[in-house]
């Protein structure tokens, strides 16, 4: 019984995951043609704000799925993996809201 209900339940997350992953990847996908759009409007400024916000928002997404990732580990190396993953994907994540950050400030001290 126990077994599958754990069975069940792990077929149940791996559907959650999967479909986290895709919102993340279509975030971004739609944020990128956002940026396309507005740099062919030669829009400079709002195709970086529109690529950094979109990768942002995407990563939190990809960044959620790895975390559930790590319920349905398997063994130690798979959670390594997962967590060497996590680590990848928060620290693009931090030198994104970083670089959006200090562009703001530059396009304040510029006016």
């Amino acid at each position: 019984m126990h077994e599958q209900i754990d069975t069940h339940f792990e077929y149940f997350l791996k559907y959650i995951i999967t479909g986290v992953e895709i919102i993340g990847a279509l975030i971004i996908v739609y944020y990128t043609i956002r940026a396309l759009i507005r740099l062919l409007r030669k829009d400079h400024m709002g195709c970086r704000d529109a690529l950094t916000t979109g990768i942002s928002t995407g990563l939190n997404f990809l960044l959620t799925s790895e975390v559930l990732n790590t319920i349905i580990a398997p063994d130690w190396s798979a959670i390594g993996m997962t967590c060497a993953i996590l680590l990848m994907r928060a620290g693009m994540t931090l030198l994104i809201h970083w670089e959006n950050k200090m562009e703001h400030e530059n396009s304040k001290l510029k006016e």
